[in-house]
């Protein structure tokens, strides 16, 4: 409510029945919500750092790994199933090249059962060969790591050579599909961690 004084000035008079101001009405109001905020963002954290105990369905270790890659062009890597024990068995493994990359690694014996896809080769080739009275190690490529080692010069075609990969003879045989995942980057060779250098 606003009156006039004698001089014409204009004098504020307050006559609110609320005690606080509402400077310190807002002040209050977003401690509150700040405080509110804090609660649920670290009852939220704790909830979320939970370790589960409870079996993830792409490690399903009960079903045997049927297929490896469908025959669709693009699989995202959720779709592939990975048994543990394989991993443990030292069937997946990395190697550091001569410039200080990490390569990873498929142990793939010559005597197991292939079932992957191929975009380039054949997998019947996937055999020790012998070029010059030489061994040569059968190689399949991921689709990513297929690209770089071209680039590089080290192969063309499938069917090249490539001498002294990681101190072995290895002749590239396939390159697979691509997967949108790990295994893009993957090299299967039928030659352990140890054998290679």
């Amino acid at each position: 409510m606003k009156e006039k004084t004698k001089g014409g000035k204009i004098k504020q008079i307050n006559h609110s029945a609320n005690p606080m101001s509402g400077k310190t009405y807002a002040l209050v109001l977003t401690i509150i919500i700040l405080i509110t905020g804090t609660f649920f963002y670290f009852t939220n954290l704790n909830d979320s750092t939970k370790m589960s105990t409870e079996p993830s369905k792409f490690m399903d270790l009960d079903e045997p790994q049927k297929q490896m890659i469908s025959n669709e062009p693009y699989i995202p890597e959720s779709n592939l199933k990975y048994q543990l024990n394989e991993a443990e068995n030292n069937k997946i493994y990395i190697k550091t090249d001569p410039e200080g990359t990490q390569k990873l690694f498929y142990y793939l014996s010559i005597n197991e059962p292939l079932n992957i896809q191929l975009s380039e080769g054949n997998i019947d080739n996937y055999q020790i060969h012998m070029i010059s009275d030489q061994e040569y190690y059968p190689l399949i490529l991921g689709y990513e790591e297929a690209k770089i080692m071209r680039e590089r010069g080290l192969f063309i075609d499938i069917g090249d050579p490539i001498k002294n990969f990681f101190s072995k003879n290895t002749v590239v045989v396939g390159v697979l599909r691509k997967t949108g995942g790990a295994l893009d980057m993957a090299h299967f060779i039928p030659l352990s961690k140890g054998e290679l250098n």
